[in-house]
């Protein structure tokens, strides 16, 4: 059986015992962002900064730059434009694939179907026979941003910078853990010497931004510049506006638009007047106050369309199945899982920011899948799989029992078990429905609110129940750590399911064997999804090629339709 690494994902990841997450800058408004991830406030103002804020572009310098000019509403400050060392989500949004590229390209399905890889800096690559190596052969002519060319030695240096613990690449070096060494063949051509063959070291490159090793070889932070091989430059990053200009020398195709700037605005009612007075084109994000009424009064639809970023990120609730405790039985775990109302939760609680999501599989999804159907929020068939576990009301006192012992168990959470506002009626949060629906099926659920640490140490030393977690990554991706962990051991047959994911070399490969790991995880229970992500935002009707995927857009792929104005 292959063992496998903690996956660590990426785009300022944070890892949580068994959990990750990423913050979510686009997230569904919340008293704290999807618990378990960063505030997105508090995630920039501990990264390093960008320059001080100065002159703004007047109003009339935007609308003169229209023509040429792509223009993008950033609700979280990126803080530093740095490559690989700690970047926030919206400093890899902004420099991953247009200032620097990986080597391979993870592109959306041509059609129905999972995504693919697609050549980037790598002009073309071979697995070897038995599956322990990777000959990469890099593209001929690409060229960095000052004119140096890209040669096996800057791919070499990213990939050790990454795989090195000293350097601190934490979000990125899980990545790479089945890599044993990197080795230079020629100045275009390398070899990547595997541990064991891993699928998932294919994905890792096409998440990796390469490096100009003669800029970042002294500090990764390379005293500040930005130089990578991509098809935009930095220009300038002042007043809040991050502006990318098209690379002239630039090796590959020449991108449509000339000029992108990225607009810090992280009150979504201004950047919603702004884009209707012609100043932004896309808005990734709108708050629940916005939508979907504003978003779709004539003065908006006239103008935009609708964007679904649709990032791969689930709420879900952990077991404890190790401790001695009712959910040592999956009869059990079943029938809390069958007290989930998805539908209803993802409509009250995220006022439809999200929708119904069982395990992490779904197109676009953790794992990149045919998605199946959700279950029906179901107390009769929790009732009757509690009374084959043994569960009564015995006494009739409304809280089931069994050999003298009340069914009664204690949920972590690092949030306050209070409701919130999303800008309409008080509703309870997606935890409190759950645990008023186990109260009437004669199941006690106590909530105890953790700090983060306290949460990171309880899931390490199983002193918990039910943990209230979050998991956010790229699209594709190892889910080892979701759906198992060290109080939540994997069966024979979820393993079995997780092996043949990591054995499978092509995204179409995976997506084939995919509905094993969801019949295999519907045996065991160790986990109970809740919702998935929905953020709404806008793209106006310019704007052409516009494709979400992994959560954002191929900057690449836009173009302006020169007869919308």
């Amino acid at each position: 059986m292959r063992p496998r690494a903690p996956q660590v994902v990426v785009g300022a990841v944070v890892m949580v015992g068994t959990a990750l997450a990423l913050a979510a800058c686009e997230s569904t408004p919340r008293v704290k962002p999807w618990r378990h991830a960063p505030d997105p406030a508090a995630e920039a103002a501990a990264a390093p900064r960008s320059p001080a804020i100065t002159e703004a572009p007047s109003e009339a310098d935007v609308h003169a730059a229209r023509g040429h000019t792509l223009r993008i509403a950033l609700p979280a400050d990126p803080g530093r434009l740095t490559a690989i060392v700690g970047p926030s989500v919206w400093a890899r949004r902004i420099t991953l694939g247009t200032i620097f590229e990986p080597l391979i390209a993870y592109a959306p399905p041509d059609g129905t179907g999972p995504g693919h890889y697609a050549p980037r800096l790598a002009h073309s690559w071979r697995v070897m026979p038995g599956g322990m190596e990777i000959r990469i052969e890099l593209v001929a002519d690409a060229t960095f941003h000052d004119g140096h060319p890209l040669t096996t030695s800057d791919v070499q240096f990213t990939l050790d910078a990454v795989r090195d613990p000293k350097r601190g690449i934490d979000h990125l070096r899980g990545l790479l853990d089945d890599v044993e060494a990197i080795e230079l063949v020629t100045a275009k051509e390398i070899r990547l010497r595997l541990k064991r063959p891993s699928g998932w070291v294919l994905r890792a490159l096409a998440e990796i931004p390469i490096l100009p090793m003669h800029v970042y070889d002294g500090s990764l932070l390379g005293g500040g510049a930005v130089i990578g091989s991509g098809p935009w430059k930095l220009a300038s990053n002042k007043g809040g506006v991050i502006h990318l200009a098209r690379n002239d020398k630039y090796w590959g195709a020449a991108p449509a638009i000339n000029d992108i700037e990225f607009v810090y605005q992280q009150d979504a009612a201004v950047a919603l007047t702004a884009a209707k007075r012609g100043e932004l084109d896309i808005v990734p994000q709108l708050i629940p106050a916005h939508w979907p009424e504003q978003a779709s009064s004539p003065g908006v639809t006239s103008l935009f369309q609708p964007l679904q970023l649709a990032p791969p990120r689930l709420r879900y609730f952990a077991f404890n199945i190790v401790r001695d405790s009712p959910l040592a039985d999956a009869r059990v775990r079943h029938a809390l899982a069958l007290l989930v109302d998805r539908r209803a939760i993802a409509k009250r609680v995220f006022a439809g920011l999200a929708r119904p999501a069982q395990w992490p599989i779904w197109p676009g999804g953790p794992v990149d899948s045919a998605e199946a159907a959700i279950p029906d929020f179901d107390p009769a068939g929790a009732a009757k799989l509690l009374e084959a576990a043994g569960w009564f009301d015995h006494d009739k006192d409304g809280i089931r029992d069994k050999d003298g012992a009340q069914l009664h168990l204690v949920l972590v959470t690092t949030e306050k078990p209070a409701a919130r506002d999303l800008g309409g009626p008080v509703a309870k949060s997606e935890r409190e429905l759950w645990i008023d629906a186990a109260r009437r099926t004669g199941v006690v659920i106590e909530q105890k609110q953790v700090t983060e640490p306290q949460l990171e140490r309880r899931l390490a030393d199983g002193s918990y129940d039910i943990a209230e977690l979050s998991w956010g990554g790229m699209v594709d991706s190892d889910v080892s750590a979701l759906v198992a962990g060290p109080q939540r051991p994997a069966t024979p047959r979820v393993e079995r399911a997780l092996d043949a994911l990591a054995a499978a070399w092509d995204p179409a490969e995976r997506a084939k064997v995919a509905g094993e790991l969801g019949a295999a995880l519907a045996d065991t229970w160790t986990i109970a999804g809740i919702v998935a992500e929905a953020p709404q935002g806008l793209v106006h009707r310019r704007i052409r090629g516009a494709r979400a995927w992994d959560g954002w857009l191929d900057l690449t792929q836009l173009s302006f339709d020169a007869a919308v104005p």
